[in-house]
């Protein structure tokens, strides 16, 4: 008879799954005899009692009654709490079978010893015996088998030992005392099956930090390591905690140590000084050019945003009127000058750096359009000729003393720039004025030259900023809260800086060491205006650098050419314009507009800044600053204030979330960071999404959505996917 083959599985192939278990049958009964036992005890009481005198023992008819009927009504009642007891270890067994993987039912698969004395008591210990196939590596099966534990005894278990490769789970009934001192809060509890679910059954929580009843950090080890070390999967564990639970949380990851810290995200203060600080080795300018780091901000953990030059020789600055931009390039600027490096600054507002024209090693400030064509020509022309020098050999790029240039509000300055040379523009010239070329070959060969370029604009349109010239801007600082457009231009995703709260001036995303961008608070520059005896005043003395290397300029505006025809003179064109002559202010005191400030009377800067004087009209009469004068309004206007009362008029709505489109109807899933949701109906106040939103793992069917307010507070909330909330979205994504 030919032997039985035997059916190998190919190499590769995978195992079939295993067939499901049977269902386990009803446990057999058991059979009891305590009543029986108890009725015979008590029989032979009564018989004794009656049997004792006739056999000559009278004296114990009442000891041989009370013996039998007290044995047999404690037998019944010991009987009957073993039978209960009995049957309750029956039914946590077959509650307990489709979990433990057991084919057949047997009394040894749980044992329940040390009950309580009470009626029918609780086990103070239980031993579970289950299948070598059952999940016992998941603590989600652990789970389970204490949540059918606690329904069938009506009382809390914990594991107390697991022996995988025995089998055996021993768990240990909770007393009331360790109930009241380990009852975890929710919110721990919901953290860690978020966790088990997120990295696996290995997770196993190690330390728990509390505020009361608030969770401050877990700290999690697991043997996860290869899972975890893709960083898109870590950003998503670190999203979805943050999602589900309320404030704004971060990872802290040791891979090496297969080990993990969840945290709540520090606060940021609302407003930071620039810390005064002397730097070092300041003396000669190219030997501490590659030493030069400029603080600017600081980041959530305390550490300072540092920008080197030397490493990154660009910057740009964006963000929109109110959120500090303007004093974040004054701190730049001022820190600059203290390692004594000459700064030109060309202000397209006018009055943004108007008092840095005293600052010392600030040479010159250009406030109209003349002087700024003039400024960009200028060090275009530097930086050509730095090249030139290198070109012949006659320097090398360690000769060169480095140069910083800011060019403030510079889509204000391009506006302008068209306006002014459609005016001046003759036959011949170009389309467009070469200053937007020279300042595109600036920002691509500059560095060489070490001329460093501060670029500050509303936003990083590529209207005017295309991607090869932002792209040579490496350190950048977004102030205020970006549209997802704005933060796809500015840092190339469009959920970063989306979530800013836009109460905070200062707040801002900057470039970190590693190149990624940071929630930061920027520093504040002192007024240079304030009082002589303020603290702000004493700041700013310690800033000021203690001297001044680098003389004051002016620019010589060039002069209409005679005509010697005896025509009308030719007006400067732009070529006169951008190449005008440069000289010293103490050479040109007719130019300096410092230079007579010190000589003229004291004016009243508010009658001539009043609405009269600018139509011109004489003040003579004019009641004096203490006094304003009385207006009112005619009677046109005093009939349409009463019909605006009485409902015919215009009417006015305010809308403080300017910049986003009315509210619209959206399913919870398909919310996006940077939406406006309102987290209390009606309350008028909405809150923007910073996070994705995400599945909330504690409860199936539902979204958790991560929020941020304007006040930097924050928190989650749980919504059904399908359900429709009211939300407003920037203007560009409406």
């Amino acid at each position: 008879m030919p032997a039985a083959r035997t059916l190998q599985r190919r190499p590769g192939t995978p195992r079939p799954p295993a067939a499901p278990p049977a269902p386990a049958a009803k446990v057999p009964s058991r059979p009891t005899t305590h009543l029986r036992d108890a009725g015979l005890l008590a029989a032979a009481g009564v018989a004794g009692f009656g049997a004792a005198p006739l056999v000559g023992y009278p004296g114990l008819e009442v000891p041989s009654l009370l013996l039998g009927l007290g044995g047999g009504a404690a037998l019944a009642v010991t009987g009957q709490r073993t039978k209960l007891r009995r049957e309750l270890e029956d039914k946590v067994l077959e509650a307990l079978a489709p979990l433990l993987g057991v084919r057949h039912l047997d009394r040894r698969i749980v044992k329940m010893t040390k009950w309580t004395n009470r009626w029918p008591g609780l086990p103070a210990k239980v031993r579970i015996h289950y299948a070598p196939g059952a999940p016992d590596s998941d603590p989600m099966w652990k789970s389970e088998i204490l949540a059918v534990l606690d329904s069938r005894m009506l009382a809390r278990y914990e594991v107390a030992r697991h022996e995988p490769r025995r089998c055996t789970l021993w768990l240990t009934l909770v007393t009331k005392e360790q109930t009241e001192g380990k009852e975890p809060p929710y919110s721990q509890v919901r953290a860690e099956r978020a966790i088990t679910e997120l990295i696996g059954p290995t997770a196993k929580v190690t330390d728990v930090e509390l505020d009361g009843e608030e969770l401050c950090s877990l700290t999690v080890t697991h043997q996860a390591g290869a899972k975890l070390a893709a960083s898109g999967y870590r950003n998503r564990i670190e999203r979805v905690i943050s999602t589900m639970m309320p404030g704004r949380w971060r990872a802290v990851w040791d891979l090496e140590g297969d080990e993990v810290r969840f945290e709540v995200r520090p606060t940021l203060p609302s407003s930071v000084w620039l810390p005064p600080r002397a730097p070092e080795d300041t003396e000669d300018l190219l030997r501490n050019y590659r030493q030069v780091k400029i603080p600017c901000a600081i980041d959530e953990d305390g550490r300072e945003i540092l920008w080197y030059p030397a490493r990154v020789p660009q910057a740009m600055l964006t963000g929109g009127t109110g959120t500090g931009k303007t004093s974040t390039a004054h701190v730049l600027l001022g820190q600059f000058t203290q390692y004594g490096w000459p700064a030109w600054v060309l202000d397209a507002k006018r009055v943004e750096f108007l008092d840095f024209r005293t600052w010392p090693n600030v040479q010159i400030v250009a406030g109209s359009i003349p002087q700024q064509v003039a400024l960009i020509r200028r060090v275009w022309e530097l930086m050509e000729y730095r090249y030139q020098l290198i070109e012949e050999g006659k320097a090398t790029v360690n000769d060169f003393e480095p140069l910083v240039v800011f060019l403030d509000e510079f889509a204000e300055f391009r506006s302008n720039l068209f306006e002014w040379y459609a005016q001046i523009k003759v036959k011949g010239d170009p389309t467009k004025p070469p200053t937007l070329a020279e300042v595109a070959s600036l920002a691509r060969k500059a560095r060489t030259a070490r001329i460093h370029l501060v670029l500050s604009t509303q936003r990083p349109d590529a209207e005017f900023l295309g991607g090869e010239m932002r792209d040579n801007f490496g350190f950048r600082i977004s102030m205020g809260r970006l549209s997802p457009q704005g933060a796809m231009m500015m840092w190339e995703n469009p959920a970063v800086g989306v979530s800013l709260p836009r109460a905070r001036t200062g707040r801002a995303t900057a470039t970190h060491e590693d190149g990624k961008p940071v929630e930061v608070q920027c520093y504040r520059f002192p007024d240079i205006n304030a009082d002589e005896d303020s603290e702000e005043r004493q700041l700013l003395e310690s800033i000021r650098p203690a001297e001044a290397r680098w003389p004051r300029l002016v620019i010589v505006p060039p002069e209409a050419q005679v005509d010697l025809d005896g025509g009308e003179p030719t007006p400067p064109t732009f070529r006169d314009y951008a190449r005008a002559v440069w000289d010293l202010a103490e050479n040109r005191p007719d130019l300096d507009p410092l230079s007579g400030a010190a000589g003229e009377d004291a004016v009243d800067g508010r009658e001539l800044s009043s609405t009269m004087a600018s139509l011109g009209i004489s003040t003579s009469d004019h009641p004096g600053p203490c006094s304003r004068p009385h207006l009112r309004l005619v009677d046109a206007l005093e009939q349409d204030a009463a019909e605006t009362e009485q409902g015919g008029g215009l009417t006015w709505d305010l809308d403080e979330y300017v910049g986003y489109a009315p509210p619209v109807s959206c399913a919870a899933r398909d919310l996006v960071v940077g939406d406006l949701i309102q987290i209390e109906d009606g309350a008028g106040e909405w809150v923007v999404v910073d996070e994705p939103p995400e599945e909330d793992l504690a409860a199936p069917g539902m979204i958790a959505v991560s929020w941020r307010g304007d006040g930097d507070e924050s928190g989650s909330i749980s919504l059904p996917d399908d359900n429709y909330i009211e939300v407003r979205r920037p203007e560009e994504d409406a």
